[in-house]
């Protein structure tokens, strides 16, 4: 019973946490004016210092990624114009650095492509 009560509080703060990006950050969609949700809204990395968070517009599909730094009380927005999913960006932005042989093995592979042109 008490596992059961720890994740509902568990769930109610995480969606308050959420309720306050939206309060704070954002409301609604730059592009077509819809309210967010919850549902719209994923936290892709936090620390005691900042947040950086995804919204995706349930009705034009836009996307955004918004940073909030905590112990100033300040955001920015920016479009997210990817193929990459959250959780790819979410991967990523866990990565300290790109090694140079990642960049020669990509490099390396593109440059075999007829219709890339490097």
């Amino acid at each position: 019973m008490t596992n059961k009560r720890g994740n509902k509080d568990k769930q109610k703060n995480n969606s308050d946490h959420l309720k306050f990006f939206i309060e704070t950050i954002a409301k609604f969609c730059d592009k077509c004016g819809s309210p967010y949700s919850v549902d719209n809204l994923q936290i892709i990395k936090e620390n005691d210092f900042s947040s950086i968070i995804h919204f995706s517009c349930n009705n034009c599909k836009s996307r955004h990624i918004a940073t909030f730094v905590k112990p100033l009380g300040v955001s920015s927005r920016m479009p997210v114009n990817s193929d990459l999913t959250v959780d790819e960006i979410s991967k990523f932005s866990r990565e300290k650095e790109v090694l140079v042989d990642d960049i020669l093995s990509i490099y390396s592979l593109l440059s075999k492509d007829p219709i890339i042109k490097i």
